[in-house]
């Protein structure tokens, strides 16, 4: 009987699909020497939920589950029908961290790609391509 029960449970588990909350969209250097992935929300309008900045060893990170590294939070973030602008500052909103700048092109139905800049001010400045949604 329990046996049964058990496949039961497994079946009914099959059945549930996760919702889509929130995804990743990650940009690196061409060389992988930078990077700046965003954890987006799922809406009409751009909600930055998260995100992870790397250059070299140094990484900052909005919270410790998206990595280790030094504390960070969005000091902005825009999005239009052709571009997306995110600047990171410190906790005490005085530094600025990076600045990411996106063009993007959709056509159809197809997702967005997104090309542009990444500067992290004392570190330098790449051209960055980006995967996800």
């Amino acid at each position: 009987m329990i046996k049964r029960a058990a496949i039961a449970a497994v079946g009914l588990c099959g059945l549930a699909t996760p919702s889509l909350a929130t995804e990743w969209i990650n940009c690196a250097s061409p060389d992988g020497g930078a990077s700046f992935d965003i954890l987006v929300g799922t809406t009409d309008v751009l909600s930055v939920a998260g995100m992870t900045i790397t250059v070299g060893d140094q990484v900052w990170a909005t919270d410790p589950a998206y990595g280790p590294g030094d504390p960070v939070i969005v000091g902005q973030g825009f999005e239009d029908a052709e571009t997306v602008r995110i600047d990171a500052v410190d906790p005490g909103v005085t530094t600025r961290i990076a600045e990411l700048r996106l063009f993007k092109a959709t056509e159809g139905e197809a997702i967005a790609i997104y090309g542009g800049t990444l500067r992290i001010p004392g570190h330098g400045a790449w051209s960055v391509s980006c995967t996800g949604p």
